[in-house]
């Protein structure tokens, strides 16, 4: 501790102030890359508008080998949270003496939960891609200069592995053959068990399905005008049975959002002969037609919708698809209290 106070004195008070905002900031900037490259989306990488360029390109060469950029994270996080907190207590330390090191508990740990963990974590949460995008070339570098760690790191954990025994993690991803010895390991279904045995066979071909074969086409939809009122766009959502109605241009091409109906529902009586106000037009999530059914319920999941608007490789809208429809591709029709009774024979 002698020897970082001796070599922190010849810093002055401005040296000293910026050695510790440089070091929180880059513990900070290593918490929050953790947090973006568990978070970014490899499907929205791919539909970016430039997603040919180097930068991408190099994130997702990353994400290929995910470990290298997690544990680079996770030691930088570290050894600058461990020189702040030296820094700091030897600081106050010097000033203060014994009571100088409870002081020096209390801010570091104020500080670095809040500036090297809370706030990065968040930023980088709320937006992944273009966080960790831009924080990629640095990743870059660091990966260079930690790899000593990171292999020591390494053999350490691969020396555990020989003594301890293997766990499911382990395991290869599952496939279809796979599942099958998994399987029949087990008891064969009975004949009530067929619904269970087709809807699995729906879900290991989902993979092969494009997305065209899910989707709603563009003329099959029930869609309203820019300038319906609130009361039609009521009466379209009642006679249709849809709780989601896109709106289009007047020739029914251009989809310009949709219109939750249940943000309809309560507004006063004498608002429903107005045009649908804009603020309840919300946008469309739109995915690439070459996205697997798979990486399209990750996308649905991470962006936390229930629909999407599938477009072609220029952008060009082609159709509708829910999270229902890829839902009821594997179990078959999902029948609510909404839907019609069916007819008996």
């Amino acid at each position: 501790m002698s020897f970082l106070t001796e070599g922190l004195a010849g810093l002055g008070i401005a040296g000293i102030i910026g050695l510790g905002v440089f070091s929180l900031l880059m513990s900070g900037f290593f918490s929050g890359c953790e947090t973006g490259y568990m978070s970014v989306s490899r499907v929205r990488l791919r539909t970016l508008p430039d997603a040919d360029r180097p930068l991408v390109r190099r994130l997702q060469l990353q994400l290929r080998r995910i470990e290298d950029p997690i544990l680079t994270c996770l030691i930088g996080t570290n050894l600058f949270n461990v020189f702040f907190t030296a820094m700091v207590t030897a600081v106050l330390a010097e000033r203060f003496g014994a009571r100088g090191q409870w002081l020096a508990m209390g801010l570091v740990s104020v500080l670095v939960i809040l500036f090297g963990e809370i706030l990065p974590k968040v930023l980088y949460r709320e937006f992944p891609e273009k966080m960790t995008l831009a924080s990629a070339p640095a990743i870059s570098v660091a990966m260079g200069i930690l790899w000593p760690v990171r292999w020591l790191l390494r053999g350490y954990t691969a020396l555990w592995r020989r003594f301890l025994p293997a766990t499911g993690s382990d395991r290869d991803d599952l496939n279809r053959k796979s599942l099958a010895a998994l399987l029949l390991t087990n008891t064969v279904p009975s004949d009530n068990d067929q619904r269970f045995a087709q809807a699995l066979d729906r879900f290991l071909e989902l993979a092969g399905h494009p997305l065209s074969e899910n989707m709603r086409r563009l003329d099959s939809l029930v869609t309203v005008g820019p300038d319906v009122t609130v009361e039609e766009c009521l009466a379209t959502a009642s006679e249709s049975g849809f709780s989601r109605l896109p709106v289009t241009r007047e020739d029914g091409r251009d989809l310009q959002g949709y219109v939750l109906v249940r943000d309809l529902l309560f507004l006063p009586r004498e608002e429903h002969g107005l045009v649908l106000p804009r603020k309840f037009i919300r946008s469309f999530l739109l995915v690439d037609e070459r996205m697997s059914p798979y990486e399209l319920f990750e996308e649905l999941r991470s962006q936390n919708r229930q629909l999407a608007v599938v477009v072609d490789g220029s952008g060009n809208p082609r159709g509708m698809i829910t999270l229902e429809d890829l839902i009821e591709t594997v179990v078959g029709s999902i029948q609510d209290e909404f839907d019609p009774p069916a007819e008996r024979e």
